[in-house]
């Protein structure tokens, strides 16, 4: 049986700008041109999501993007306060940017707002190598400043082969006795950062059956552009469900390409050859000969 989309969760890439270069994503090797999504289109993706009439657990402002450099932030995070279908705005933030005037131009969603910073180390030499900016005081200075005006902050260790134990270890040092610390394995985003791929088994006659994360069902991704993509891990949102500036959200959850996309990731349907699933480590396998 193939499941349905059912959404708790949401991204928006609300920019495709990144200040930083981390070796251990997509924009450290390809680059996409600079776009910003206007405050019309998005709230047109708000009123759609809003529209499914599903309580989701929070939205983000997030593909692979630095959102704190949107000019547009403020009034995006004003916009969204007047919805009520979702519970956090989560902010995936390198911190390397904090205008002076932000913290309290932001104190209005401060119960619904929460920064998750990602921090592989804190040695500074080993920050600059990871992230390709000498920026890790800077960060250090942000977070206090959050902490001081009473904003939500976590902080995010990525899990993989390039950020070693010494590194993961020293950010649990500094920061574990005040700040939520958590390690989130990276993956080679289908394969696009080949430092970090994983090895894993797939059997010669197994075939797709689901995702480790059930990320395609539980998960809505909307694009800068307002187009519908099937997962985070596709950093050129090249396995697409839909455009928002051409149909409604409900219409595209349920329309033949995400039918088509579903068959594919549960049901083991041929599908082409670069379809991201197939080189993803969190993809889920069986037999080929297994019953549905």
């Amino acid at each position: 049986m193939i499941p349905a989309i059912l959404p708790v969760k949401a991204s928006i890439e609300t920019g495709t700008t990144c200040n930083h270069t981390c070796d251990y994503c997509p924009v450290s090797e390809f680059t996409v041109d600079h776009q910003v999504m206007d405050l019309k289109l998005f709230r047109h993706v708000m009123d759609e999501l809003a529209s499914l009439g599903r309580s989701f657990k929070r939205i983000s402002y997030n593909h692979y993007n630095e959102p704190l450099v949107d000019p547009f932030l403020v009034d995006r995070i004003r916009l969204s306060m007047g919805y009520g279908f979702f519970g956090k705005i989560l902010l995936n933030t390198n911190l390397s940017i904090l205008p002076k005037k932000l913290p309290a131009e932001l104190k209005f969603a401060s119960d619904r707002l929460e920064f998750n910073i990602n921090l592989p180390t804190v040695d500074p030499e080993r920050y600059r190598k990871l992230h390709g900016k000498d920026h890790f005081h800077r960060v250090e200075t942000n977070i206090g400043r959050l902490r001081e005006a009473g904003f939500a902050v976590k902080i995010n260790i990525q899990d993989n082969s390039l950020v070693n134990r010494a590194d993961r270890e020293s950010v649990v040092a500094r920061f574990g006795d005040s700040l939520p610390v958590e390690t989130m394995e990276s993956t080679s985003r289908g394969g696009l950062v080949e430092a970090v791929i994983r090895q894993y088994v797939k059997k010669e006659d197994s075939v797709l059956a689901g995702c480790l994360q059930d990320r395609p069902i539980a998960y809505v991704h909307v694009g800068v552009a307002g187009e519908v993509f099937l997962c985070c891990q596709d950093y050129f949102k090249k396995d697409r469900l839909g455009d928002l500036t051409q149909q409604s959200l409900r219409e595209i959850l349920d329309s033949p390409p995400a039918r088509r996309h579903l068959e594919y990731v549960y049901s083991g349907r041929q599908s082409p050859a670069d379809f991201i699933c197939k080189h993803c480590e969190l993809a889920v396998y069986r037999s080929s000969g297994a019953a549905e």
